[in-house]
C-alpha cells in the first residue's frame, strides 16, 4: 500500500487569486507526489456577505512562502515529507499555462441551519469532492514530479470568508 497523507488548511481566508492550498515538488526531493482527491468546504463559522466567486485547480511552477502545513500521515510509519516538498496556505505560487484541471462557482456566504441553498451543500463533504482520481483505475491522479506543484486557486476577487482545504496524495520513490 502506497504511503498516504492528507494536508490540510482550515480557516483559510479568502483573497483575489490566492493559493488556498499549494504543494509543490521541489528539486532534489527523490520523490513523486500523486494527488488523487481534493475537498473544498464551506466551513463558515461568522456571518459574512458573501458572493459568488471562482477557484480553479492549477498545476504550478514554483512556489514560495505563505503559512507552512504539515500533512497528516495515514499511517504513522510513513516516512516523513521531504524538506523539498512544501505545503502552504497563502504562498506565492508560479501557475503553468495548462488549462486548469478543474474550474468552479463557489457562494463564500455562512451557511445557515435550516436553509438549503448551494451555501449549505457547501459543508457536506460527499458533495465537494472537487477532485477524485480513484474510483476508475484507468483514470490517473495529478502527478507532480520534482520542480511541479498543484495549486488549489481561489482565481475569484471576493476576499470575506473562510473555507477548508484538504488533499489528499500518496509519496513515492517512482
Amino acid at each position: 500500500m502506497a504511503q498516504t497523507y492528507t494536508a490540510s488548511a482550515i480557516g483559510a481566508t479568502f483573497a483575489s487569486n490566492k493559493s488556498m492550498i499549494g504543494i509543490f515538488n521541489g528539486s532534489g526531493s527523490g520523490r513523486i507526489v500523486r494527488v488523487y482527491r481534493v475537498w473544498v468546504l464551506n466551513n463558515q463559522t461568522s456571518a459574512v456577505t458573501g458572493v459568488l466567486t471562482t477557484w480553479t485547480l492549477r498545476r504550478s511552477s514554483a512556489q514560495t512562502g505563505g503559512t507552512a502545513i504539515t500533512a497528516v500521515k495515514h499511517d504513522s510509519n510513513s516516512e516523513s515529507m521531504p524538506a523539498q516538498v512544501a505545503i502552504a496556505t497563502g504562498g506565492t505560487v508560479t501557475l503553468t499555462g495548462d488549462n486548469a484541471f478543474r474550474a468552479w462557482v463557489w457562494s463564500n456566504d455562512e451557511p445557515a441551519v435550516s436553509s438549503g441553498t448551494s451555501d449549505e451543500f457547501e459543508t457536506l463533504i460527499p458533495l465537494n469532492c472537487v477532485w477524485d482520481s480513484t474510483g476508475d483505475s484507468n483514470i490517473e491522479p495529478i502527478v507532480l514530479r520534482e520542480g511541479q506543484g498543484l495549486s488549489v486557486h481561489h482565481s475569484g476577487s471576493s476576499a470575506v470568508g473562510i473555507a477548508d482545504i484538504f488533499v489528499e496524495y500518496t509519496l513515492a520513490s517512482s
